[in-house]
């Protein structure tokens, strides 16, 4: 196959300069991944910087089958149900924006706020009331 790719390519240069702007537009791509699926959403409004730009790891899609699958197991199973999605954490962190509907201001937390702040408001919360139970 290289000596075929060889004999036959192109004359041109090897190196392309890519245009920093591009046209607006938007382009969505999946491909397979070794955890999974991983999906890339660009949209483009004309100028050189991304309008809107997603990426979503498949770590970030098992994890919800890895909270069905915690139900009703026992903690021993625990560390193996993980091993089964091989998660890759470093994927999977994010920020999170937080948006006040009351004042109109928007703060954007990472993960390690986050959970600081989960876990203060957990300690004010009692734990024993049904509205204080996880969402699923």
């Amino acid at each position: 196959m290289i000596e075929y790719l060889l004999t036959n390519l192109p004359e041109g240069p090897f190196k392309v300069k890519a245009p920093r702007k591009v046209k607006p537009n938007e382009v969505y791509s999946r491909y397979e991944a070794p955890r999974g699926e991983n999906v890339h959403y660009i949209k483009s409004n004309g100028s050189d910087k991304p309008e809107r730009l997603k990426v979503r790891a498949p770590t970030l899609a098992n994890y919800p089958a890895t909270v069905a699958m915690l139900k009703n197991g026992f903690i021993a199973d625990i560390p193996l149900i993980f091993a089964a999605i091989d998660p890759c954490i470093c994927c999977a962190e994010r920020l999170v924006q937080l948006d006040d509907a009351r004042s109109g201001r928007s703060n954007v937390l990472s993960f390690s706020q986050l959970r600081a702040m989960a876990n203060a408001h957990y300690k004010k919360v009692d734990l024993t009331k049904k509205e204080a139970a996880w969402p699923f």
